[in-house]
């Protein structure tokens, strides 16, 4: 799932790629109040579940951004997006 929310947040909200890894923090990768508006509407299009920002804002680094969209996605979902049948 990691890979998934890299792949958005450097691809849809340009944020760095060398800068988005699991442990850096929200604040190092540029995700402020406005990006993580953006990001639960790419998340709610994208893969159809619903995030709020305010919880994306409560994630301390992008594994916690990753485990919580991981949460919220059905099971088959998620091992589709892991490459998995």
């Amino acid at each position: 799932m990691y890979e998934v929310l890299k792949g958005i947040l450097v691809d849809d909200l340009q944020m760095r790629e060398e800068d988005v890894v699991p442990t850096a923090g929200r604040e190092e990768v540029g995700l402020d109040s406005l990006t993580a508006v953006e990001l639960a509407d790419l998340l709610h299009n994208r893969l159809g579940i619903e995030i709020h920002d305010y919880e994306l804002m409560d994630a301390a680094t992008v594994a916690d951004v990753a485990r919580l969209v991981e949460e919220r996605l059905p099971r088959a979902e998620v091992e589709a997006a892991k490459g998995h049948p």
